[in-house]
């Protein structure tokens, strides 16, 4: 069969789902789209295919604070039907910036597959500036989404969208993509998108000669633009102005994963998470064989399959302060530290409710104040319970609670050094994860302003006496 005439019906669907922006020309941003290298799609069109922008939507504070994301990272999503006998191309220019990457997804918001700039290889003949330092941005590149399960031996710049899993044997074929493109921190002054137009989407034939529907270039979605010109919202911004009201601390509000004594755990897929909220809730304790099993893993809430995460859950009901201690891994750009020899390409802490997944702030790894034993020390309240020393003067980096019973502080690491061996990404299921991060585990706990500031002026003093005092309150 002609293929050209199998990839012909679903041009229709394709076209509503990666038009959905509306037609769009190149704009926003210096220099080309891209430079596709072999099999770029080059022959000849199939039916009628009005360029648009491919990218339905772009993270913001305000409206699109969801799936838990991070403040120092803009997100750009697109929804790509996955059709027999053809596949995705994605061409770009790497961005000034500390990291990108792309991530396809299943229904469920777990990652299949991921792709990080550092193994994104040019199409152009210039050098990747993420895998060798002192190159400049700006060199093109192409990856391409294959809508078929991820082979053994994976080809180069690909990414595979075909299949996902439930639990560990059964596949399943994926019906559609979400394609997840992303940009920590900017260069100084440069715009989200680091002062590069967003890559351009091409549906072409499995083989790539020729192309179903190609997108142009746009410096951000039209549905993003639409919702920006609604004003500026800063809703994000208001709500951290809210002071919770403390009448309502006494009422029985306990989020349902927060526990007392506060802990931490290592998020490895969203049935952990539900197991982790039933055995809070349930009257007994689960069967110790349930709790030790490990269902569907594989990540969820859009997680970046670059990135691990600790969680640590909090409730009004038993203190309003919040505190988290750890050890501070370097990071890529940190004084002193050369490139690849950094612990992690990026970490951060973010404050979050759990069930809109807003973050509410964040701190990034540059922006964490590190005190002289090499710790962090990241505590959480209303502005109007925050202590007099909690100051990144006194090691100390504060965060708003904002409006909400509860809190969640997500705490992620991002591409560790391999030589990094206590990075959450170590920590095998059902080990305790301070037997593999040591003292880069976070220690949470809670605290009153009175005992905080009676503390004094080091981080660890704080710490140690909202420790102290958090254990004397345990029933």
């Amino acid at each position: 069969m002609d293929l050209r005439k199998r990839a012909a019906a679903p041009v229709v669907a394709v076209a509503l789902t990666l038009a959905a922006c509306g037609t769009s020309s190149p704009s926003g941003g210096s220099g080309s789209a891209g430079q596709p290298g072999s099999g770029d799609g080059s022959g000849t069109p199939i039916g009628g295919n009005t360029p648009a922008c491919g990218w339905v939507l772009q993270s913001d504070a305000d409206v699109v604070n969801v799936a838990y994301p991070d403040q120092s990272a803009t997100y750009w999503v697109a929804l790509i039907p996955n059709i027999p006998g053809a596949r995705l191309r994605i061409d770009g220019q790497y961005p000034d910036a500390r990291y990108f990457s792309f991530n396809v997804y299943d229904p469920a918001l777990r990652p299949i597959d991921g792709i990080a700039d550092r193994d994104i290889a040019p199409s152009d003949g210039t050098v990747n500036p993420y895998a060798q330092p002192g190159v400049a941005s700006g060199g093109h590149y192409s990856v391409r989404v294959e809508f078929k399960p991820r082979p053994d031996t994976p080809a180069a710049n690909t990414l595979y969208s075909g299949s996902t899993t439930l639990g560990d044997a059964l596949a399943i074929p994926n019906p559609v993509t979400a394609v997840l493109y992303r940009i920590y921190i900017p260069a100084d002054g440069l715009p989200p998108n680091a002062d590069v137009p967003l890559p351009t989407l091409t549906l072409e034939t499995a083989n790539g000669s020729s192309v179903i529907s190609s997108q142009a270039a746009c410096s951000e979605p039209q549905l993003s633009t639409l919702i920006g010109q609604l004003g500026a919202l800063d809703l994000n911004g208001s709500l951290i102005r809210i002071d919770y009201p403390d009448q309502l601390d006494v009422l029985p509000l306990r989020f349902p994963t927060a526990t007392y004594p506060p802990t931490s755990a290592v998020f490895y897929g969203l049935p952990d998470v539900l197991l982790r909220i039933l055995d809070n809730l349930s009257p007994v304790e689960l069967p110790a064989a349930l709790q030790g099993t490990e269902l569907l893993s594989g990540g969820g809430f859009l997680s970046n399959s670059d990135a691990a995460y600790t969680s640590s859950a909090f409730s009004r009901s038993d203190g309003n302060i919040f505190v988290m201690r750890a050890r501070a891994p370097s990071w890529r750009g940190a004084p002193g530290v050369n490139f690849n020899a950094e612990d992690l390409r990026y970490w951060s802490v973010c404050q979050n409710e759990f069930a809109t997944q807003r973050y509410v702030a964040c701190t990034a790894d540059e922006q964490t104040a590190i005190d002289a034993d090499g710790f962090f020390t990241v505590m959480v309240s209303d502005a109007a319970d925050r202590p007099a020393n909690a100051t990144q003067d006194h090691g100390i980096t504060w965060l708003p609670w904002g409006p909400y019973p509860d809190g969640l502080l997500l705490y992620r690491h991002m591409l560790p050094n391999p030589a990094f061996a206590q990075a959450i990404q170590n920590v095998p299921f059902g080990t305790d994860p301070v037997s593999v991060m040591g003292d880069y585990f976070p220690s949470v706990a809670y605290c009153t302003k009175a005992t905080a500031e009676a503390a004094g002026n080091r981080a660890w003093d704080v710490f140690a006496a909202c420790a102290n005092e958090t254990a004397e309150r345990a029933p």
